[in-house]
């Protein structure tokens, strides 16, 4: 049995609790337990009737809670639980220590609802047990009708609950509902758009009319394709929204991708962060449906790519296809004038995700300069109309791909049938560029001068190598003793072996002179006037001049 606090004991009788009862005094306690049946109350009744029926006081009382008696009030006692549990709601005396002790059953509808167990010091007289018996009859319907109404409260309480619960589901429902009918509202705007035959522009314009806000829809170069709103100059964007934290103020942006490759971004001015949940839904659905759009218009850039990729190599190969005139016309490329071969090298994969054959194709129609495009495993290959400044194209690319880690080599002008020429010179001023002291930039074939003539590299022979072999020994003594032999000799090579011009090119006398190419014939062991040796010191000095001020 499970004792519950004793705050919870059953209160004494009032102040008459002395005075003799009887049955309508039962009767009278029956009345009151029934004016607001609670098991509190009832029992505190049933006490005070205990009393004055036979003087009793009360040790314990129970109820029944799920099936078997628990102790409700009363001291602590298990071994009195034990002896009422085994009464099993039969009424009769308990053998417990001194004096006199009854278990007092309570029955209602059939049921034993709860006990008492009393105690006196001399049993009662017949008639107070008769008194005490019918005293069991009220108390216990008076807690069955307790327990019936303390049910019926629970019941009234869960019902309220699940009303409640329910209005709120109702409501959420409802919520739902017209979310879900403005969302499908907005999605058919947006199909409706998409298939007016002005896909991009018509989206926007719907984005727009559903946010009743600015949006501007840009490709991944940064280039607006579509804007719709109020054109107010203080909040038309400016930058590449594809490119990371370069949205302008109070634009917040939502990138547009396909299979992970960035196509474009749809920008919406909220400068309050203000958006509601069709507003975002809007921007969302927006943006998967110019996915497709974008990524058909990436498809067909492809296509062209392809087939201009299968041109372009077949004219750098020397294949020279006898239908090059008539692929090149389809692809709106005239191949009749002159043309180079520009080879572009970069990291990969770029910071911003921009394919680098992409941004190369971008950038050159933007300069307007034509162009047939190959992707190929390390670099990009294009063909290129001459004519037209490059200058700058190096700085245009790195800015679309968000990245300075790269090399661009430009080979010779020539006409269609040459242009292996043209790539071959490419290669060569691309890798020259690569493996100097500044590989990063742009290295134009027809720029390099000297080293267009003696980079030997793609025969085994480095020109590096070569300067070495007949400089190397007065370089190093320059660089530990801080001396000017390699100038010395280049200004003698340079006025022909005659002292007097070369003495006032130096700003030195004839006889400083002597002396430091007699140092040179003894550190390099060659005749500087030997023919062979003068010619071949005269190209290394000419090639290193060259190279430094290639590499500068």
């Amino acid at each position: 049995m499970d004792a519950s606090s004793s705050s919870n004991r059953v209160a004494h009788p009032g102040p008459d609790e002395d005075a003799p009862a009887g049955l309508y005094d039962i009767f009278r306690v029956g009345s009151a337990m029934f004016e607001r049946p609670s098991t509190r109350r009832t029992f505190r009744l049933a006490e005070a009737a205990v009393r004055g029926i036979a003087g009793c006081t009360v040790q314990s009382a129970y109820v029944v809670s799920h099936g078997r008696l628990t102790r409700y009030s009363g001291a602590d006692d298990h071994d009195l639980d034990l002896l009422v549990e085994a009464c099993r709601g039969v009424n009769g005396v308990l053998t417990l220590g001194a004096g006199w002790i009854y278990a007092l059953f309570f029955r209602g509808t059939g049921t034993v609802r709860g006990a008492l167990a009393i105690q006196a010091d001399h049993a009662p007289t017949g008639p107070e047990v008769d008194l005490l018996l019918a005293l069991a009859e009220p108390t216990g319907a008076a807690l069955a009708a307790a327990d019936v109404i303390s049910r019926e409260r629970r019941q009234a309480r869960e019902l309220r609950r699940l009303g409640q619960a329910r209005e709120a589901s109702n409501r959420a429902l409802a919520a739902t509902i017209v979310q879900l009918n403005a969302q499908q509202s907005i999605r058919e705007a947006i199909v409706t758009a998409a298939g007016s035959g002005r896909g991009e522009d018509r989206i926007v314009e719907a984005v727009s009319t559903v946010t009743q806000r600015p949006v501007v829809l840009q490709d991944s170069f940064g280039n607006d394709l579509a804007f719709a709103g109020a054109r107010d100059p203080a909040i038309v964007p400016v930058g590449n929204f594809s490119a990371a934290g370069s949205a302008p103020a109070g634009w917040r942006v939502a990138p547009i991708r396909s299979g992970g490759e960035m196509l474009g971004a749809i920008g919406i001015y909220d400068p309050d962060d203000g958006r509601s949940d069709d507003d975002r839904f809007a921007i969302e659905y927006a943006g998967a449906t110019l996915a497709v759009e974008l990524a058909h218009r990436r498809n067909v850039a492809e296509v062209e790519l392809r087939l201009g990729r299968e041109l372009s190599d077949d004219l750098v190969s020397g294949a020279g296809p006898p239908d090059a005139l008539a692929r090149a016309e389809a692809l709106h490329f005239d191949l009749g004038g002159l043309h180079r071969v520009v080879l572009f090298a970069w990291e990969k994969p770029t910071p911003n995700g921009v394919d680098v054959s992409a941004a190369v194709r971008h950038q050159l129609a933007t300069m307007h300069v034509p162009a047939l495009i190959s992707r190929r495993a390390q670099m990009t290959l294009a063909v290129v109309a001459d004519g037209h400044d490059l200058s700058q194209l190096y700085q245009k690319v790195s800015t679309a791909l968000s990245s300075t880690r790269g090399t661009i080599g430009v080979g010779g002008s020539c006409t269609a049938s040459d242009l292996p020429r043209s790539f071959a010179e490419a290669t060569r001023a691309l890798r020259i560029k690569a493996e100097s002291r500044q590989p990063l930039g742009l290295s134009n074939h027809d720029e390099l001068g000297l080293l267009r003539v003696l980079d030997m590299s793609e025969d085994g022979v480095r020109l590096e190598r070569f300067i070495d072999e007949w400089l190397g020994v007065l370089i190093v003594h320059d660089l530990q003793h801080h001396a000017d032999l390699v100038l010395t000799l280049t200004a003698y090579l340079d006025a022909g072996g005659n002292y007097d011009r070369t003495s006032a090119a130096l700003v030195i006398h004839r006889s400083t002179l002597r002396y430091r190419l007699q140092r040179i014939r003894e550190l390099s062991g060659l005749e500087i006037n030997d023919p062979e040796a003068r010619l071949n010191l005269h190209v290394a000095v000419r090639a290193r001049a060259a190279l430094n001020d290639h590499f500068r």
